[in-house]
């Protein structure tokens, strides 16, 4: 393969992968496809001795990506099982990544899956919620991997707080007691991390098909901007074919 062209999944996934350290031990979540990949990637490239534990399974062995985690289709071959009330009585312990997805983010990375309008008791539109939200708070870091990029997810404020970013700010997030956080956004069009000082977004990096532009435009809140936004790296073309022919063979990540 000599073109190095990909879809906005597998450069997520690539840009991922490149977060993940050799000998930690992290969690993909339920419905994992991209963080997956990432993990697996990260595996054949620059660390081999990962570790998966958090989601019931302990370092899944896949022989390709699947939709969710919860298919046991997905686990291809893994070390051990546990219950959920053996997952939950170990979560206090943390990890070092997690992923997290949502249906509302806001500039502080705080993540809602319960509700959006009205309230949680008779909203407009119910989410599908989350367990064992306390990894969020457990952990070194997460990583926040949406499969879209509009005004209706990144939103000023979320309806609810089912996972914590950086709640309002300095202040709120370690009166609170957390640790971790977000340590980085990546969607279909952009890459964005959080200022040090105010823990709010800013833009990273935007990927080749879009723009500094596009990205504001459809960011309902205001970003912060560098004077000088880079473009995304791609995948080289060996990255590209480990990527299709180790990590994703039946292409998911293209559809």
């Amino acid at each position: 393969m000599t073109d190095t062209r990909c879809t906005p999944a597998e450069l997520q996934a690539f840009v991922l992968s490149r977060e993940l350290k050799d000998g930690e031990m992290g969690a993909a979540g339920a419905s994992a496809a991209i963080p997956m990949a990432a993990i697996m990637l990260a595996r054949h490239m620059h660390a081999p001795d990962i570790q998966i534990a958090g989601e019931m399974f302990v370092n899944p062995r896949p022989r390709q990506l699947w939709d969710s985690m919860l298919d046991d289709r997905a686990l291809g071959a893994c070390e051990a099982a546990e219950t959920f009330l053996e997952l939950f009585g170990h979560s206090h312990r943390g990890l070092d990544f997690f992923f997290h997805n949502g249906m509302q983010i806001d500039r502080f990375g705080n993540i809602n899956l319960h509700f959006i309008g009205g309230s949680i008791d008779r909203p407009r539109m119910r989410g599908p919620g989350a367990a064992n939200i306390s990894y969020a708070g457990t952990s070194r870091r997460f990583y926040i991997c949406t499969h879209a990029h509009s005004p209706r997810t990144f939103v000023p404020r979320v309806d609810f707080i089912t996972s914590p970013g950086y709640l309002d700010g300095p202040e709120s997030f370690h009166a609170a007691g957390l640790k971790g956080g977000p340590a980085l956004c990546v969607t279909p069009l952009a890459v964005m991390d959080f200022d040090p000082d105010s823990l709010t977004m800013r833009l990273k990096s935007v990927h080749p098909w879009s723009s500094v532009e596009e990205v504001v435009a459809k960011t309902g809140f205001e970003l912060g901007l560098p004077d000088r936004v880079p473009v995304t790296d791609l995948p080289d073309a060996g990255t590209l074919d480990l990527l299709r022919g180790k990590v994703d063979t039946a292409g998911l990540l293209r559809r």
